[in-house]
């Protein structure tokens, strides 16, 4: 398969939040094309989901009433539900970083959805194999 090619695959709020850890994990030591791609999956994965991850002053650090980002009132009283799914395409190269990131997540012990971060990445290789 070419770079161009593409893939998609249902991800729930969940599971996409695993993936933008994970993928903030890989970025610390990423450089050049590849920290940008981490950062262009990062957005797109944030825009998909209405994530605010890019907090301005005139934005509280926590959940408000005005607050969209990571913890906001709709997430806590149940209007986002953590189950909602997105239907996400990737190219064959995001989903190589993907993966990857994924990967070292699993293998991290101290994280708590290693388990989720697994599923994701299994479905992400399976998306890709079907395509063949």
């Amino acid at each position: 398969m070419s770079e161009r090619d593409t893939a998609t695959f249902d991800m729930s709020r969940n599971e996409a939040r695993v993936v933008i850890a994970a993928l903030s994990d890989e970025e610390m030591t990423a450089s050049g094309d590849r920290g940008m791609r981490i950062q262009n999956i990062q957005d797109h994965l944030a825009a998909e989901f209405d994530f605010d991850e890019h907090r301005g002053v005139e934005k509280g650090e926590m959940a408000a009433g005005d607050d969209t980002g990571w913890l906001d009132n709709d997430a806590i009283f149940g209007d986002n539900d953590p189950d909602d799914t997105e239907e996400i395409e990737l190219s064959r190269g995001e989903a190589d970083v993907v993966t990857d990131a994924l990967a070292d997540f699993e293998l991290d012990e101290t994280h708590e959805n290693a388990g989720t971060a697994e599923d994701v990445r299994k479905r992400i290789a399976d998306a890709f194999d079907d395509e063949r």
